[in-house]
């Protein structure tokens, strides 16, 4: 099914970053946030490709249109700049936060424990029924969530809530060079690598597998592991305590984070996930690799926080990590032993006042986990203050914290939010942290400027750049419903483009929204311009921003790529919609022309649609009042899966050879609802991308199909293969044990099988 509609909807599943408008009318690439080249991938199993066949076009250049207008004014409805003062972050010293904390948690105790007895009240009429079906609206205690405990299990620990445990201290972990590894003053550099799928240009993002040309680096399985690019061998394996998570690497320096004990999957694609710590705490360690046979460790910061997210300008590392949230409550809510009935009302009372004046007294005694960071053995606070959010977040600390790569000696800037944690996006002047609050468990207030807004996302800005030191909080602003990811976000020519839906699917009120902000007063984040009542009954899939033009996809049973101009800050719209089967989950620009996608297939039903097999897709947004679908290939059936669709660093898009490779998981035999019962495939797809001609297979690296299955959830999709590199002729198929590499005029056959374990 096929519809273009010009105005309303949705900016589908179908505009990965490409941008829509005519060649003439295209903005010039903002200064403040310069977006990526289209990244890199490959691997394949095919013949040599015939010479020149990745000789792509050159895309003549896109004229400039001078700055959008500069817009100040909150659009009409929105709070004025002063208003915002309720949203911003408020500095108070750590003594202060924690007596507002205490009084806080003393407070919410009380109204804990007025519930419970509430409850215990209700239920009073009740207890002669029992062996009999108890009326629907009396709660029993095994019922009971944050409003009571059973009294069958054992009260919780009385104690503060615990500060995560860091990871072991002890000499740095030793490097080993791996069997028959020589050192080399410099390996030979490829001529063309692809590299990392970062949002935006100029602002490299924390994983696990980076490349510079010469070397391939992995932090996987505890350890960083070294290998020789165009040679493929092992250089050296450098073990870890803890688990390792993700890395960086400039030049001679490389950059490794680490967490106290296992850690869950990121939430990277936030239909079904927030974003949150584990509890676990970081440890950050640079290296030098200048000999990388041998790395030495430079530097060690522990952190008190889960990892959140990390991103690199130039030398300046800048980290992201939560502290507290899953803290808990830390005293009881129903007294030890108290039967449900059967007592006395007077020793009920008295039961339920003696363990609130217990729990008081063991909160006043208790002082809040603050964030901590240690080095060199000396741990201190990470601030002598706070900023606190308008609305309380509980325990719950997040923090920013800043250093520079080669400079082993200058303390860490850090800046900490009394919040959770939320989606990060980072420009390379900016990071912007989303945080959504739902007003049924807000707790303690909530904006008198959204008072019938049942959903809003606070959006915290901080200075971030090559400095360290120019680390701090700027200003916040809000927005009605939740963002999807961080691709939600886009910042151009001082304006922040923020995408979110209110409510989720199947409500008939869910609906969605493109908000643009600008400063106003106080630094603060003002709402100027908006485009509302997007895609009814739908909710948003992907997103992609390109400077004055956004992508929005959304589903329910078709698939809406809706085009948005968003070049007039105050007056957004939607300049075109394509509807077609089902949806994309990551949409990117291979040039200003075209937007190249993945996602899922839909089998339609009328009033619903069940997900299908994996699709590619292609989309020519040259005229933005007409979209056009102009190639598509399809995956496998339903259980087929690829980690590329709910993580876009496993998207590997090489604008140089017009390359893409993507993680598969292919199932057969499926649909209709029901997943494929034949694992056909298990490893690492490449096709040449050619917009007149389409998607053309070119092979795979076969990966065996041990421990995969063809039960995987779309939103939670995932694969043996976690990343690819492109090197020249070469391609690495990397899995969580092992990179396979092979010769791109000889897919199928491995030059090299690098354990990871």
């Amino acid at each position: 099914m096929k519809r273009l509609r010009l105005a309303g909807g949705i900016l589908m599943a179908c505009a990965l970053a490409a941008s829509c408008a005519p060649p003439s009318a295209r903005p010039a690439p903002a200064s403040s946030s310069a977006h990526r080249d289209a990244p890199h991938t490959g691997a394949g199993s095919a013949p040599a490709p015939a010479p020149g066949r990745f000789v792509h076009r050159a895309h003549p250049p896109v004229a400039q249109r001078p700055p959008p207008p500069v817009v100040t004014a909150p659009m009409k409805g929105e709070p004025s700049g002063a208003a915002l003062a309720e949203a911003r972050l408020v500095t108070v010293s750590r003594e202060q936060a924690s007596r507002d904390d205490i009084e806080a948690r003393v407070k919410a105790m009380r109204v804990a424990l007025e519930n419970s007895f509430a409850s215990w009240q209700n239920m009073q009429p009740y207890c002669g029924l029992r062996g009999k079906r108890w009326p629907r609206r009396v709660l029993r205690p095994s019922e009971f969530s944050d409003k009571g405990i059973p009294s069958s299990m054992p009260a919780p620990t009385a104690s503060a809530s615990a500060p995560a445990q860091r990871a072991p201290a002890g000499p740095a972990p030793n490097s080993t060079p791996a069997k028959g590894a020589a050192s080399k003053s410099e390996a030979p550099k490829a001529g063309s690598a692809s590299g990392t799928n970062n949002q935006v240009a100029g602002v490299d993002e924390a994983d696990i597998v980076k490349t510079d040309g010469r070397y391939v680096y992995f932090a996987m399985n505890g350890a960083l592991r070294i290998a020789e690019a165009l040679d493929p061998r092992m250089l050296s394996v450098t073990q870890l305590p803890g688990t390792v998570r993700d890395l960086f690497v400039e030049g001679d320096r490389a950059v490794v984070y680490t967490s106290s004990s296992a850690t869950r999957a990121p939430c990277t694609y936030g239909y079904d996930c927030e974003v949150g710590g584990d509890g676990s705490a970081t440890t950050v360690h640079v290296y030098d690799v200048s000999n990388r046979a041998s790395p030495k460790r430079m530097r060690q910061i522990e952190l008190s926080g889960s990892f959140i997210a990390a991103r690199r300008i130039g030398n300046a590392v800048h980290t992201v990590v939560a502290d507290g949230e899953h803290a808990g409550l830390g005293y009881a809510v129903w007294p030890s032993g108290l039967s449900s009935c059967g007592t006395p009302a007077a020793t009920v009372r008295a039961a339920f006042a003696k363990l609130k004046a217990e729990n008081e007294r063991v909160i006043r005694a208790s002082s809040p986990g603050f964030p901590s960071l240690r080095e060199k053995g000396i741990e201190r606070l990470a601030s002598s203050a706070v900023m606190r959010t308008g609305i309380h977040d509980g325990t719950a600390f997040t923090t920013v914290v800043s250093f520079d790569l080669r400079d082993d000696n200058t303390p860490a800037t850090t800046a900490i939010l009394q919040s959770r944690p939320g989606a990060v996006f980072a420009s390379d002047k900016a990071l912007y942290m989303s945080v959504t609050h739902r007003k049924r468990g807000a707790g303690h207030g909530w904006y008198s400027f959204y008072a019938s807004t049942d959903e809003v996302s606070d959006i915290h800005e901080l200075r971030i750049g090559a400095d360290p030191r120019d680390t701090k909080y700027v200003g916040s602003g809000v927005v009605p419903g939740h963002i999807l990811n961080q691709f939600a976000m886009d910042e151009w020519s001082g304006y922040l483009r923020v995408a979110t839906t209110s409510g989720r699917v199947p409500d008939p009120k869910v609906s969605s929204t493109v908000s643009i902000l600008a400063k106003g007063q106080g630094g603060n984040l003002t709402r100027v311009g908006a485009v509302g009542q997007i895609a009814p009954g739908e909710d948003i899939r992907a997103v992609r921003f390109d400077q004055d033009r956004g992508y929005v996809v959304t589903f329910k049973k078709t698939d809406p790529l809706f085009v948005l101009d968003l070049y007039p800050p105050a007056q957004p719209s939607i300049l075109g919609e394509l509807e077609i089967p089902g949806f994309s989950t990551y949409m990117h620009r291979i040039d200003p022309d075209h937007l190249l996608s993945i996602g899922f297939d839909a089998n339609d039903h009328g009033d619903f649609a069940y997900f299908d097999g994996v699709i590619l897709q292609l989309f020519d947004v040259k005229n933005p009042t007409e979209p056009k679908l102009v190639h598509k290939e399809k995956i496998g059936s339903r259980g087929s899966s690829s980690q590329a669709a709910t993580d876009h660093l496993a998207f590997n898009y090489f604008a140089d050879k017009g390359l893409l490779a993507v993680p598969m998981t292919i199932c057969e035999g499926g649909g209709d609802g029901i997943s494929g019962d034949t694992l056909a495939f298990s490893g690492l797809l490449i096709y040449d991308v050619d917009t007149e001609k389409g998607f053309t297979r070119l092979g795979g690296v076969d990966h065996g199909t041990k421990g995969v299955n063809c039960n995987t959830w779309w939103s939670q999709a995932r694969s043996a293969v976690k990343r690819s590199i492109f090197l020249d002729d070469l391609v690495y198929s990397i899995a969580e044990d092992r990179a396979k590499v092979q010769r791109m005029e000889s897919l199928g056959v491995d030059l090299a099988d690098l354990r990871l374990y």
